[in-house]
């Protein structure tokens, strides 16, 4: 049995949504721990890195909008309409995964506890 290209790119497609459902789940999860275990000290460095934590807030703002936006597309999915529809709600729920992973990494970036920051256990 041999594949052809429309195998491979699905398979390359699965791929890519899994790993992209595993590192949303990761760095989320990865900043409850860290802020179960060093509550105080990670909120600390939020507010100490405070550049770096207005950046990945505007990240994740926009990330919200890039959302509203896909969801107001996908009310046209109601009305049968083209497939275009669909291809741009899809797009539009990719770049809002993309962005939300970025903002969540940049989070869990500022409140890694380690002894680079100075602070340990």
């Amino acid at each position: 049995m041999q594949m052809d290209l429309t195998d491979t790119v699905n398979i390359a497609s699965s791929l890519f949504i899994l790993l992209l459902l595993v590192m949303a789940f990761y760095f989320p999860v990865k900043i409850y721990w860290n802020l179960l275990k060093y509550k105080e000290a990670a909120l600390g460095l939020i507010f100490t890195n405070l550049d770096k934590s207005i950046t990945a807030f505007k990240i994740f703002a926009i990330a919200v909008l890039v959302f509203s936006i896909g969801r107001s597309v996908d009310l046209f999915n109601l009305i049968p309409s083209s497939p275009a529809i669909d291809n741009v709600a899809t797009i539009l729920y990719l770049i809002t995964d993309l962005l939300l992973i970025y903002a969540f990494y940049k989070l869990s970036d500022i409140t890694k506890i380690d002894k680079s920051n100075g602070l340990t256990k």
